[in-house]
């Protein structure tokens, strides 16, 4: 999900998130349910990012790429997941980036509840890894 919607949202219900420094809060966090505050935290790096305004339209294009893919090989049900399967029948090098490299990164992070969102646990390392395994996907479906 977009930071930008998570923020709106929150904002909608009177309790906007705001910055201090490099720590995220809600203001009247009494109208918000648990639900709603784990659900920024599991965003929480994001939000801060979007909120500095350093997360930038591409960086939302790869992240949510990248989200489909994990969602793929987790066996979420959704509508690219027949495009997935076949750019990753075609492209091995993206397979073992994702499986052996990217993956990997991120349970070294932290990320051992796949259910998860991926987002508090990136790096550079997997920041840059997202980015390549995005350019090999587009220029797959672009037909490049």
């Amino acid at each position: 999900m977009h930071p930008k919607q998570i923020c709106d949202d929150f904002a909608s219900i009177g309790s906007p998130l705001v910055l201090d420094g490099s720590n995220l809060y809600i203001e009247n966090p009494e109208n918000v349910y648990p639900e709603l505050e784990e659900f920024v935290r599991t965003y929480k790096k994001r939000i801060i990012q979007y909120l500095k305004g350093e997360y930038l339209p591409k960086d939302h294009s790869i992240k949510q790429t990248i989200e489909k893919i994990i969602h793929y090989f987790l066996g979420i049900e959704q509508a690219m997941n027949k495009k997935i399967e076949n750019w990753l029948n075609h492209d091995a090098e993206a397979l073992d980036m994702i499986v052996n490299q990217l993956f990997i990164e991120l349970w070294n992070n932290g990320w051992v509840e796949f259910s998860n969102p991926i987002a508090n646990y990136e790096n550079y390392i997997t920041d840059t890894l997202s980015s390549q395994i995005f350019e090999r996907a587009m220029s797959y479906f672009k037909g490049g």
